[in-house]
C-alpha cells in the first residue's frame, strides 16, 4: 500500500465499517417536557382521527460516535408507529457502508 491508501493494483482500501465507529438509537426530540407531552398528545390525537391529521414526530434517530458519544446525525423519526422503520434503515446502512459513505449518503437529508 502506498501513501495514498491504494493497493498496488489501484483499488482503494475501504475505511472502517460505519457500524464499528457509529451507533444509532431513538431518542426523544429536543425540547422541554411540556413540548414532548404536546407531541405525544398530538401523535395520539392523530391516531384517534385515523391519520386524517399528520402526527408530529415524537422521537429522533440519533447517530453518535462510539468512542466519545459525539452526535453525528439527528433526524426526526417520523410518525410514532413507523419510527422503528427509519431506525432499522439507518442501522442497515451503518452495517453496509463505511463512515465516509454513510456521511455522504445522509449529508443532504
Amino acid at each position: 500500500m502506498d501513501v495514498s491508501g491504494r493497493e498496488p493494483d489501484g483499488d482503494a482500501v475501504p475505511g472502517p465499517r460505519a457500524a464499528d465507529v457509529l451507533t444509532a438509537e431513538l431518542l426523544p426530540r429536543r425540547g422541554s417536557r411540556l413540548r414532548h407531552l404536546a407531541r405525544v398528545g398530538g401523535a395520539f390525537l392523530s391516531q384517534v382521527l385515523w391519520q386524517l391529521v399528520p402526527g408530529p414526530s415524537v422521537h429522533d434517530v440519533v447517530v453518535t460516535r462510539r468512542d466519545d458519544g459525539h452526535e453525528v446525525l439527528r433526524v426526526p423519526a417520523g410518525e410514532p408507529l413507523t419510527a422503528g422503520d427509519l431506525l432499522a434503515s439507518v442501522r442497515d446502512e451503518l452495517d453496509r457502508l463505511t463512515v465516509a459513505e454513510f456521511r455522504a449518503a445522509w449529508r443532504d437529508r
